[in-house]
């Protein structure tokens, strides 16, 4: 049987000025429109707390104002959150991606694998578990996060789908100077690992070349944008059945692209990647 489920990203408008107060109440506003949408999850932009103007890990996670609000907010609109945040931990900081659930309470970590330049000293190494690239169950959809420059590395996208993904999510800050250049790899990581793919991300008015785009999208296991928010601040909402598969022309293979492309592949040729 189809299972319904309604996940919610953002695109938020990023203030010309450094105003991380601002930045806080349009993600907390993000969580209260989706919780009104009924949205079951919602997916917020990297970092608000830094692209806000605050120092990279100046807060621990347990005193950081912002996962507090987020938490507020979640429980308060009945809605699970995806975001990510500049924390301090033992060693320096890490840009930690974390899952909220219903209840306010904080039940899934993934820090960030792939520095973007400018952000070279944080932490890579797991900080709540052992599990580099960790895949959670909520309520019956098993999701991993990743945050923006991770979207150039596709191996950690692939193991993703091997742990049986059903979504990745990711917050994200990143600009495309053409359009179409991320959105290309944004697509390719869902067809190649039959997953749906949501980011969400800030937008810079008016648009041009080399400023936040917006657009914050969610894609389907065979490339289709099935929502966005265009080139504008706001909410959007996708329904889909996150168990969906593209299915599979020929006989055999589950009936579907995924079970295929995990059944004929050879890792056994593949030791290039991690030496």
């Amino acid at each position: 049987m189809a299972t319904s489920f309604r996940l919610a990203v953002c695109s938020v408008e990023r203030p010309d000025e450094a105003d991380a107060t601002a930045l806080l109440e349009s993600c907390a506003e993000c969580i209260v429109r989706a919780g009104a949408s009924n949205a079951d999850l919602v997916v917020l932009p990297e970092e608000p707390d830094v692209v806000g103007g605050w120092a990279a890990g100046l807060c621990t996670l347990k005193d950081h104002p912002f996962v507090r609000r987020f938490q507020m907010e979640a429980q308060r609109a009945n809605v699970a959150v995806v975001g990510s945040l500049s924390v301090q931990a033992k060693r320096g900081y890490a840009n930690l991606g974390f899952l909220i659930d219903r209840t306010g309470k904080l039940t899934g970590f993934y820090n960030k694998k792939h520095p973007a330049p400018g952000e070279e000293q944080i932490i890579t190494k797991p900080l709540y578990n052992d599990d580099p690239f960790p895949v959670f169950d909520f309520e019956g959809v098993r999701l991993a996060i990743a945050i923006c420059m991770d979207i150039h590395f596709p191996e950690m996208f692939r193991i993703y789908g091997l742990k049986g993904a059903d979504l990745v999510c990711m917050p994200t800050m990143y600009l495309d100077y053409t359009g179409d250049m991320l959105e290309s790899l944004e697509k390719a990581r869902a067809i190649d690992n039959g997953y749906y793919f949501a980011l969400s991300r800030y937008i810079t008015n008016p648009f041009l070349a080399g400023k936040s785009m917006g657009y914050a999208k969610v894609i389907a296991p065979d490339g289709r944008i099935i929502c966005s928010t265009g080139h504008r601040a706001g909410v959007a909402i996708a329904e889909f059945d996150p168990k969906w598969r593209v299915p599979f022309w020929g006989e055999g293979y589950g009936g579907n692209l995924r079970t295929m492309f995990e059944t004929i592949r050879r890792p056994d040729l593949y030791k290039p990647l991690v030496e």
